[in-house]
């Protein structure tokens, strides 16, 4: 995803009481009073909240009939996505993206949601005692899954200091040592691609590889 969904992302979730809807939309759908209540702002700011939120596709509403009067408006999600930013001396990575369906599961992945199905046919007892299960089994996997992230980050770190210390050997321009590091980050770049991230002309970045090539820094 481009940088401007991350810019719409950033503005949709600096909002705590825009997060904090989102949060308890991820478990039902509520109504305008209920989410004021639970998180104690009026409704008037939850609908207004909600409006942005629904917007950016991030809620959808319908009305819903009532016995105590008009129809009322609930709402729901209606939209997944994953943010990551990562910061650090030597790293700045930012990425948005959709979260997976299950026709993307793998054969193991498959067999837990095997298991989540055939938790409908159990009586109450069993069928919680099941799905906490499997939800303490998932918590474990995407905490192993984050130990992991976190390490090769950390090795993402290693590699851009080690760049640097190349660039700054081989006496880069400060040009250069950009074009160099975009590179790196886009191994399947082209001219027109690093022209438009780098903000140069298409002659500047060819000149700039030619010299890195020189160096023997161009693959």
């Amino acid at each position: 995803m481009s940088s401007t969904d991350i810019d719409e992302l950033f503005y949709l979730l600096e909002n705590p009481t825009r997060r904090r809807i989102l949060q308890l939309l991820s478990r039902e759908q509520l109504y305008t009073l209920q989410m004021s209540r639970e998180i104690d702002v009026s409704q008037q700011a939850v609908v207004k909240h909600l409006r942005i939120l629904e917007e950016h596709g991030f809620v959808a509403s319908r009305d819903e009939p009532s016995d105590r009067g008009p129809n009322r408006r609930v709402y729901r999600s209606a939209r997944s996505v994953s943010l990551h930013i990562d910061v650090g001396p030597s790293t700045f990575l930012e990425q948005v993206a959709p979260h997976s369906d299950s026709s993307q599961l793998s054969d193991e992945q498959r067999r837990v949601l095997s298991a989540i199905s055939e938790a409908r046919s159990m009586e109450p007892t069993a069928r919680m005692d099941l799905l906490a299960r499997v939800g303490e089994d998932l918590r474990y996997s995407l905490q192993g899954l984050e130990r992991e992230r976190q390490q090769l980050l950390a090795l993402v770190g290693e590699l851009n200091c080690e760049v640097g210390r190349c660039s700054r050997r081989a006496e880069c321009s400060y040009d250069e040592r950009r074009m160099l590091h975009h590179i790196m980050q886009n191994p399947s770049y082209t001219i027109e691609g690093a022209s438009a991230a780098l903000g140069l002309r298409e002659a500047q970045v060819r000149t700039l590889l030619e010299g890195l090539e020189q160096r023997g820094l161009n693959r």
